[in-house]
């Protein structure tokens, strides 16, 4: 199937990321996702957790790694500092990644600027995305590294506990039904101890006074991997989708069939 016909689901995957990422910068309590950020590049990386391989890569320097860690959580806070995080992300690169960081950060400055994601689609991109996510994955220091698969409806390849710190994500839509998939993950506020059903059936603004967004990523076509690099603080998490099933915007989300996952980050 040509990526033109996924255009609309992307278009809706990322509306409902940015929808989300605004509604967490205006509900959320203090403990706010950008306290996730510090400097964790050099966290003890002797526990290598239950969740995947362990990177003990340093060939990217710290400016870098933060910088993709920033790109990587852009679509969980406010979009308009979209612009800002692209800046840095091309400015910090390596020499020998320029192009692809350019060409990245292209497609995440014209979602920031018109929400049009087609960009994402865009071959160049995804080989540049791939080439980006290659090195830093590869070359930042991380806790530890998770290849996570949603599947037609669940998320496999999660594990019950992740360590603290920077972790990176391989994200495979392994769908056997064409349909595309989203890893939306929130941590629970201080408190937020209702059963997860609960929270997500209830109003917007009242689940943002218990979650805070800590990221996403979201995968349109079959086989398709994307991938970023989260700092997770300690906490209780959840990982959603919430497309809609056939991709169109009337069906019921994904989690409803069961495409949702708690995990602890300790």
């Amino acid at each position: 199937m040509s990526p033109s016909n996924h255009h609309p689901r992307r278009r809706l995957a990322i509306g409902l990321a940015l929808s989300v990422g605004l509604l967490a910068a205006a509900c959320g309590d203090d403990d706010d996702p950008g306290d996730a950020t510090e400097d964790t590049a050099h966290h003890d990386t002797a526990n290598p957790g239950t969740g995947g391989r362990r990177n003990l890569g340093t060939d990217m320097s710290d400016e870098a790694c933060d910088s993709y860690v920033a790109l990587s959580s852009a679509l969980a806070g406010d979009p308009s500092g979209i612009g800002a995080v692209v800046e840095t992300f091309t400015a910090a690169a390596p020499g020998h990644l320029a192009e692809a960081a350019a060409t990245v950060g292209a497609a995440y400055g014209a979602l920031s600027e018109g929400g049009d994601p087609s960009a994402f689609d865009d071959p160049d991109y995804v080989e540049a995305a791939s080439d980006i996510a290659s090195a830093y994955i590869g070359g930042c220091s991380t806790v530890d590294v998770l290849d996570v698969k949603g599947v037609d409806y669940g998320f496999e390849g999660i594990p019950d506990e992740v360590p603290a710190g920077r972790v990176g994500i391989r994200f495979t839509n392994a769908t056997e039904h064409d349909e595309a998939h989203e890893m939306v993950l929130f941590r629970r506020n201080e408190g937020a101890t209702e059963p997860v059903e609960e929270l997500l059936g209830l109003p917007e603004e009242e689940a943002f006074a218990k979650l805070t967004m800590a990221g996403v990523v979201f995968a349109d076509h079959p086989d398709q991997e994307v991938n970023a690099m989260w700092d997770l603080e300690a906490g209780d998490y959840i990982a959603v989708c919430f497309i809609p099933t056939g991709g169109g915007e009337d069906g019921p989300p994904h989690f409803v069939g069961g495409m949702v996952d708690e995990f602890k980050v300790s």
